[in-house]
């Protein structure tokens, strides 16, 4: 079984951080993945985040069956 390693984007809900995270989804309500965190963070930027912006985003990796 091959696996491959995928990003998603969270952040805190309202900012907070005991809250918990709300993921970044696409346009049908799924969770977006990224090949890499550089490739998540660039999409965040083309959409109007800026690089100070990026520090309050998680980046969490996932292994899945390819």
């Amino acid at each position: 079984m091959k696996t491959e390693s995928r990003v998603k984007v969270g952040r805190h809900i309202n900012g907070i951080s005991l809250n918990g995270l709300e993921w970044l989804l696409d346009d049908d309500g799924d969770i977006m993945y990224f090949d890499s965190e550089a490739q998540a963070k660039q999409f965040l930027l083309d959409h109007g985040e800026t690089e100070e912006g990026l520090y309050w985003y998680r980046f969490e990796g996932e292994e899945v069956e390819a």
